[in-house]
């Protein structure tokens, strides 16, 4: 008769412990390197890096014993790892019924799993804190919330990330598709979005990513991505002089946590409910619930029809052939059934899943397939035709070449500017192909709410003549200058420069240039005000914003790296708004699915509100004020002529 006294069985935990000590000791050893021996080893070499003054560093030395970022890597991957060796026996027949004629309860075993996984992550994460903290300590570094904080979260995220695991092992009969179905269960969301978002912009004009998913983004459905885009700690940097020190850390992201715990627990019960009732027959099929089958086949099916007929399409561009809609649509359809009929095959292990009732399903599906496609051209359609009323907008930013911002009535400027884009949409339907850059528009209407569009281009259309009004905008000194700074110059605050001159033999040594200069912030302020001079003169516009100028391709600037560096006050970065590109590997993806990126407030941020920027200066024989200014300064060299790189 099986026990029924307890939820744990201690034999199968202490069974579990000894059977798998590879993992949670490979686990325990990543940790302890890559957080408390990383920053020991920091310490040890303070001094040297840092000098005498290496104290005001030390929460700079300790970021690695608090990285969440690579915590939360480590905790996705032990997770599965340990989840597909906790329930192993599952995928094989002879196992799962030995196991289950033990006299242990599907309770017991279910969590004896559980706490084996989780103390598998646990103690080695409550180790390197041990660690992490007497290094600390030990070193003069009282500020030690913060590896207390970090312990909190590892803990919790891990808590969650292996109720998924633990749901996907029930739900699965083999061992890899444990793993299929974990990369489905964190990454399927955002192939949704990508898959409709491909659609969408190919069947309209002018809508982009960014309008549509950010209406229906809900990366709670991607956990994988959340967590890494909202959890995190913030450090607050101070300025002196020249240098940089991380004077707090403010940990992001509690609620986050606390919401996926809660989601975790009701995910535990789920999965138990299935463990319950599963039928051990199932052992070694790839998906164990029968009534998952269709779901799976018709939901990758559908989806793997929308993303290979975007792929094709982008095939036959690159052979110079556009197809339309309708084209696109059977397309989805084809390609849509070839996927249904393989996830088929793979859910049944054999090639002859043929029959009269899988025949009338596939006609179901294909039908299905039409209605996706067809809503997402509906809504793209009618989306694409509103343009919001000058009432009802706040503000408004175009880019042609470069950003610029219009308020008021000025705003009548954009809204003509984008009729003129729409009514291009045939003309660049029949030449996709010749696609040759994008115009952005942004408006931010009063409510509050972000219009966005993205209208591409061919070679027959040419902003100059067709969007004179911005083209206008555009041309303004101001606008300019603000353009080659990357900034609103309003108020900037220059810090310092360095000049490089190259001479005509670069190639042939390891430093080709003839003059390496640094300079103060006094040289850097003149320089810009000769960028100003030459800008109002006409002249700098060819080196810095040669698309701005029609029928200018060429490029005669010198060969001379000419950098500025300066302060201005936080969010007068130019061009930072929706369009912005990803860092990393998961960033690039939330900008795919158009999410507002949480790490851009994880980055370094200066405690008197200021963000420090470097840009780089091109220019040419025309700019004869810049020329005069470096001059005066001893930035060029008198012997070596300019170099061009022509």
């Amino acid at each position: 008769m099986k026990s029924k006294t307890s939820f744990i069985n201690k034999t199968m935990l202490q069974k579990n412990v000894k059977l798998y000590w590879p993992i949670w000791t490979l686990y325990t050893i990543v940790l302890l390197l890559n957080g408390p021996f990383s920053m020991w080893s920091r310490f040890k070499s303070a001094e040297f890096i840092y000098g005498t003054n290496w104290h005001k560093y030390m929460l700079d030395i300790m970021s690695p014993a608090i990285s969440m970022e690579a915590d939360m890597i480590f905790i996705f991957v032990m997770a599965l790892v340990t989840g597909m060796a906790m329930f192993s026996y599952l995928y094989n027949s002879r196992a799962c019924n030995m196991i289950h004629a033990m006299p242990v309860t599907r309770r017991q075993l279910f969590s004896t799993n559980v706490l084996t996984g989780l103390l598998f992550m646990w103690i080695p994460q409550i180790v390197k804190y041990i660690m992490s903290f007497v290094i600390c300590i030990s070193y003069g570094n009282t500020k030690v919330v913060h590896i207390g904080i970090n312990l909190l979260a590892t803990m919790g995220i891990s808590f969650f990330m292996y109720s998924l695991v633990c749901l996907c092992a029930m739900i699965t009969g083999q061992i890899v598709s444990v793993a299929v179905m974990y990369a489905l269960v964190n990454l399927l969301y955002g192939g949704a979005v990508i898959a409709i978002a491909n659609v969408l912009t190919y069947v309209s004009y002018g809508l982009s990513y960014m309008e549509f998913v950010r209406k229906i983004s809900a990366t709670w459905f991607a956990p994988m991505l959340q967590l890494l885009n909202r959890v995190g700690f913030h450090p607050t940097m101070k300025n002196a002089g020249d240098d940089y020190y991380c004077i707090k850390y403010t940990f992001r992201g509690t609620n986050t946590i606390v919401v996926y715990v809660i989601a975790a627990a009701v995910i535990y019960f789920i999965s138990y409910k299935i463990y319950k009732h599963r039928d051990l027959e199932n052992a070694g099929s790839f998906i164990a619930i029968p009534k998952l089958k269709p779901v799976f086949r018709w939901g990758l099916g559908s989806l793997g029809g929308l993303i290979l007929s975007i792929v094709a399409a982008s095939l036959l561009l690159e052979l110079r052939i556009s197809i339309g809609v309708p084209a696109i649509m059977i397309l989805a359809v084809v390609l849509g059934i070839i996927a249904f009929l393989l996830l088929e095959m793979i859910i049944r292990k054999n090639f002859k899943i043929f029959s009269k009732a899988l025949f009338k399903e596939i006609i179901a599906f294909g039908a299905f397939v039409v209605v996706v496609f067809g809503g997402i051209t509906v809504y793209g359609n009618v989306q694409e035709n509103y343009i919001p009323k000058l009432a009802d907008i706040d503000s408004a930013r175009i880019a042609i070449d470069f950003d610029i911002n219009l308020e008021g009535k000025d705003v009548e400027k954009i809204l003509e500017t984008q009729k003129i884009l729409m009514a291009q949409k045939k003309d660049y339907f029949k030449k996709r192909y010749d696609d040759s850059g994008y115009i952005t528009i942004s408006y931010t209407l009063k409510n509050g709410e972000k219009v966005n569009r993205v209208y591409h281009t061919t070679d027959d259309f040419n902003p100059h003549k067709q969007c004179k009004a911005i083209m206008a905008e555009e041309n303004k000194p101001q606008n300019i200058i603000n353009a080659i700074m990357q900034c609103d110059t309003t108020d900037i605050t220059f810090i310092n420069g360095s000049a490089e001159q190259y001479n005509d033999k670069y190639v042939d040594i390891e430093d080709g240039y003839v003059l390496n200069e640094r300079f103060n912030g006094k040289v850097a302020a003149d320089i810009f005000d000769a960028v100003k001079k030459d800008v109002e003169a006409g002249v700098m516009q060819e080196y810095n914003l040669q698309r701005m100028l029609d029928g200018v391709d060429k490029d005669t600037s010198y060969m001379y790296n000419l950098m500025l560096n300066f302060t201005v006050p936080k969010g007068n970065r130019i061009g930072k708004s929706w369009n912005v590109d990803g860092f990393t590997w998961y960033e690039e993806l939330l900008d795919i699915l158009g999410v507002t990126k949480e790490y851009s407030d994880f980055g370094d941020a200066r405690s008197d509100g200021i963000e420090t920027y470097s840009v780089n200066i091109s220019f040419g024989e025309n700019c004869t004020n810049l020329i005069a200014v470096l001059k005066e300064n001893g930035l060029i060299s008198s012997k070596e002529p300019l170099l061009t790189y022509e």
